[in-house]
């Protein structure tokens, strides 16, 4: 979806003229646009990326194993990145995992819990730099800040309804836009038997043999 929102305060203006609303010159003004605008972007940003795996917005990392070991159910302890919004994956899908807090204290964080001695991981940054966002997510954290300030600013609770429909449409957009970006389809190779079937070829089990006829 094109778009010239270069910053926070372009998409906030996207939100405002999706409302019939006049523009803001900033998100520190005092009129009720501007700071209500200013209350709920970042939240409204933060649930947009965990609605979806935005390709601009994933990272890949080596997470660091922590000292602290679970109490029961698993051996090891990865921290999370302190940018961390969503996980997409891990390098090996076959390792068993659960994303919990560290039961660390004081400093309770979001950790992930295996038995893995390592952990790669792909996952969804908090992306707060507007000119690193592509044009849909943009769009949707414009439209997704419109239906969450369409009542307060115009009373109008239908709007609010239409909105949420058209930011349910972005994402589904984004899916598609999203799947064309990448191919992790995986090649599997049958050996020479199985290759040999599909080009009439002549399988044998039999050892290489020099010109004489001895074992290679």
């Amino acid at each position: 979806m094109p778009s010239s929102a270069g910053s926070e305060i372009d998409i906030a203006n996207m939100a405002l003229i999706m409302l019939g609303q006049q523009k803001i010159t900033s998100l520190g003004s005092s009129n009720n646009r501007a700071v209500m605008a200013n209350q709920r972007y970042a939240d409204i940003r933060d649930s947009v990326l965990r609605a979806h795996p935005w390709n601009c917005a994933i990272k890949r990392d080596k997470l660091a194993k922590s000292a602290v070991v679970p109490d029961w159910g698993y051996t090891s302890t990865f921290t999370l990145p302190s940018d961390f919004v969503r996980l997409v994956s891990i390098e090996d899908p076959t390792q068993k995992y659960a994303i919990e807090a560290g039961n660390q204290g004081a400093t309770d964080v979001v950790v992930i819990l295996s038995d893995a001695s390592e952990m790669n991981i792909r996952y969804v940054y908090q992306i707060t730099d507007v000119g690193k966002m592509d044009h849909t997510l943009k769009h949707a954290i414009a439209t997704r800040l419109a239906a969450d300030l369409a009542s307060v600013l115009t009373g109008d609770t239908s709007k609010e309804q239409f909105l949420m429909q058209k930011y349910e449409s972005i994402l589904l957009q984004a899916t598609w836009e999203d799947s064309t970006e990448h191919n992790t389809t995986e090649t599997i190779h049958g050996g020479l038997w199985l290759e040999s079937r599909y080009d009439n070829a002549v399988s044998r089990d039999y050892p290489d043999l020099n010109s004489d006829g001895s074992l290679a």
